[in-house]
């Protein structure tokens, strides 16, 4: 999990051009189907900063990558003077949980700015362009998620300058990659029972996931559509890769291992200098100690996402045994799997004790207009939750 920054710009403007800094101009323009496979050279170079540096590869079909974050999505393409591709970014909506009601909330992220046409007047102008988006087609709240170790797009995005939107810091995003060999944890107690999900099991799930959902902050509501199918938000994950926590007859925890690799995948494109000399080492220690070891340079992360994170009440031992039954049934097909929970989620210590890589980042809520009524009327009571799989 990468979050990323983003800008966007109005559905049906057409290009926009602005003087860059430099004296040139920028072209601002929603992509389109054509574009497709621009955009995925563009993002194959489009490094994320940082100790590991991955990029994100949303082959064969970019736009069909996009509905695992959202309903609809909005991508800007950012051109210089000479009509070079040098920056994109996008806004995702879909429907989620804001207080308890089913409203449109929207995620920004995608922001890949080339080194060369980085500049205080590219942000300000991108976000302009998502702004007249956002008047146009306005939704109750916007989140992002920023990379704790991306310290300087923090800065800049919780600044308010540049004619930014505000951000408001919502607390840590604790996401962490763990090796399947880090242990499989305790068995459920003896009234748990745990199974996969079958097809049957369908609208079971997705009441119980609405049901339960709608007592977070930003749970995506589910429909039977979303799952395992190419223009729902849960693409490629199939019932079986679902498992089910019963006491009972009652369904009380969900879980699921969704893998991704084949519409969008994590690759890792290098190391800071410092972690390249030490990787072989690193790696000797991590077998060892039953921590993820480091991929090498141009491989794709051999991982899975722990999505579908819903447990009544709470219950920790039930997290911990459908995370624990979950490692043992991948352990042959994956190397690792990455998961992520808010700070405040009660289930997160279930992460944090098992051996793992932080990749932390501060979840952030984007007020377009300041003082808007969703912000201001906001259960903070309620624990956030971010589906891992569509950010």
């Amino acid at each position: 999990m990468i979050p990323e920054r983003t800008v966007s710009t109005p559905a049906g403007a057409g290009d926009v051009s602005r003087r860059s800094a430099a004296g040139g101009e920028f072209r601002f323009e929603l992509a389109q189907p054509g574009h497709n496979l621009e955009l995925q050279r563009y993002g194959a170079r489009a490094v994320a900063p940082g100790a590991v540096r991955f990029a994100l590869d949303r082959a064969p079909d970019y736009f069909a990558a996009l509905r695992a974050e959202g309903s609809r999505s909005d991508v800007l393409l950012c051109r210089d003077a000479a009509g070079r591709l040098v920056a994109t970014g996008q806004r995702s909506v879909k429907l989620a949980y804001l207080n308890g009601e089913a409203v449109q909330l929207g995620y920004l992220g995608g922001l890949n700015v080339a080194n060369s046409a980085r500049s205080a007047r590219l942000l300000a102008q991108g976000y302009a362009r998502f702004g007249e988006l956002h008047r146009a087609d306005p939704v109750q709240l916007y989140l992002t998620t920023i990379m704790e170790e991306n310290s300087q797009a923090g800065k800049v995005l919780l600044s308010g300058r540049l004619g930014l939107p505000v951000y408001h810091d919502y607390g840590r995003f604790c996401g962490v990659a763990l090796s399947l060999r880090s242990g499989s944890g305790g068995a459920a107690e003896p009234r748990t029972t745990l199974r996969r999900a079958t097809a049957g099991d369908g609208l079971r799930v997705v009441d119980f996931l609405n049901r339960e959902g709608r007592a977070r902050q930003f749970f995506p509501a589910y429909r039977m559509e979303d799952f395992g199918r190419p223009g729902g938000l849960l693409p490629h994950l199939r019932w079986e890769d679902l498992w089910l926590a019963f006491r009972g007859t009652e369904l009380i925890g969900t879980a699921a291992a969704w893998d991704q690799r084949a519409f969008r995948r994590w690759r890792v494109m290098g190391y800071a200098p410092w972690l390249r000399w030490l990787r072989a080492p690193m790696n000797l220690g991590a077998w060892f100690r039953r921590m993820p070891r480091l991929p090498r340079p141009g491989s794709t992360l051999d991982s899975f996402i722990l999505s579908l994170v819903c447990v009544r009440d709470h219950d920790r031992s039930v997290f911990s045994a459908l995370l624990s039954e979950i490692i043992r049934a991948q352990s042959g097909r994956f190397a690792g799997l990455l998961a992520g929970l808010h700070e405040r989620d009660p289930l997160v210590p279930e992460l944090l004790a098992r051996p793992h890589v932080p990749l932390f980042s501060r979840l952030c809520l984007v007020d377009w207009n300041p003082g808007q009524p969703a912000l201001q009327s906001l259960d903070r009571r309620r624990i956030p939750y971010l589906e891992l799989g569509s950010l």
